[in-house]
């Protein structure tokens, strides 16, 4: 989705690709799916928050499923080892209980994904303490309070070396001076370099993850996995793909502007595609497991099957409904 800089300015921001560090603490935060947004007037150089027809919603970097589980038997109580950690079912529940309620909602069907984040958690924290990022913790008695500011200690430190140059920023400015309306690149400059740092610092943290995952001794409790997973509900994307034909997926919120203005098109073309297409509007609090298999980034997102199932083409942001349905006709659809 087209940004109109004149107006939307990403205010200063970084959400940690490193879902757990916020995630498993006790106390209450904000929501990791929204990205705040923020218009600077470039005369009082005050801050004031962007109308609500102008929010655009962005969801953190996916951070991709670790290395596969050996075949091991597993003691009674262990759900995973990482390097040797043992994560038990005791700690799961703990862990699950202590999140707040509207992260209990977005793991509520996905015990395997939270068991995921877990293990993640576990890859950093031992990351730190080998970077001697617990050295001056020990004043802290609480272990697990200590594990998180080790982890925040050690992404911090990541995320401090991020430069952007000169030379990006403008390029950046170029590519998308279209969409400036006019402002100039010194108006803006701050604030597409605060933009672009802060999508370096995910892209990042996302690879720094991935390396630990790649050299790391992860094992999973397979038979746990698939007690989970036959516990699952059907969610209405597979039982959409069983009908055998193509199905469009547009994903979004209930409080994300482009997304209502999706709402009566799709209902729209649910009426006028009955039988033939399967049209499905979404909402990602309510399915966190598709945004997560789908890599759903930004929302709105629609998304095309084909009649297999397979991922045609999908599109971010508000879409028109003509356009949607010449993506319906690529797909055989008359």
């Amino acid at each position: 989705m087209k940004k109109n800089w004149s107006k939307l300015i990403i205010a200063a921001l970084l959400i940690f690709v490193v879902v757990i560090v916020i995630v498993i603490k006790n106390q209450k935060s904000k929501p990791i799916t929204k990205v705040i947004i923020e218009k600077k007037d470039s005369l009082s150089q005050t801050t004031k928050p962007v109308a609500e027809g102008a929010i655009c919603e962005t969801l953190p970097e996916e951070i991709k499923p670790e290395q596969k589980s050996e075949k091991v038997k597993f003691e009674q109580n262990v759900l995973a080892t990482v390097n040797e950690y043992k994560i038990s079912k005791n700690y799961f529940d703990t862990k699950f209980q202590s999140l707040p309620d509207q992260y209990k909602g977005e793991f509520k069907n996905d015990n395997e994904g939270f068991l995921d984040q877990l293990v993640i958690r576990e890859l950093l924290y031992q990351e730190a303490d080998k970077n001697q990022y617990t050295k001056d913790l020990n004043n802290i008695s609480d272990t697990e309070q200590k594990k998180d500011k080790a982890i925040e200690k050690l992404i911090t430190d990541i995320s401090q070396k991020i430069q952007i140059s000169d030379a990006e920023i403008k390029g950046f400015y170029d590519a998308n001076q279209s969409d400036m309306k006019g402002a100039t690149y010194e108006q803006v400059k701050s604030d597409i370099r605060q933009y672009l740092i802060q999508q370096k610092q995910g892209n990042v943290i996302s690879q720094f993850i991935e390396n630990l995952k790649q050299n790391a001794k992860i094992v999973k409790n397979e038979q746990w996995i698939q007690e989970q997973n036959a516990l699952k509900p059907a969610n209405p994307l597979d039982l959409a793909f069983r009908t055998g034909k193509p199905t469009v997926l547009d994903v979004g919120a209930a409080t994300c502007t482009p997304c209502k203005m999706m709402k009566p098109i799709f209902e729209e073309l649910e009426k006028e595609y009955q039988g033939k297409a399967n049209i499905l509007l979404l909402q990602i609090a309510e399915h966190p497991d598709i945004a997560k298999k789908y890599q759903i980034q930004v929302i709105p997102t629609q998304i095309f099957f084909d009649e297999k199932g397979n991922e045609k083409s999908r599109h971010v942001g508000f879409f028109p409904k003509e356009e949607i349905i010449k993506k319906i006709k690529e797909l055989g659809v008359k």
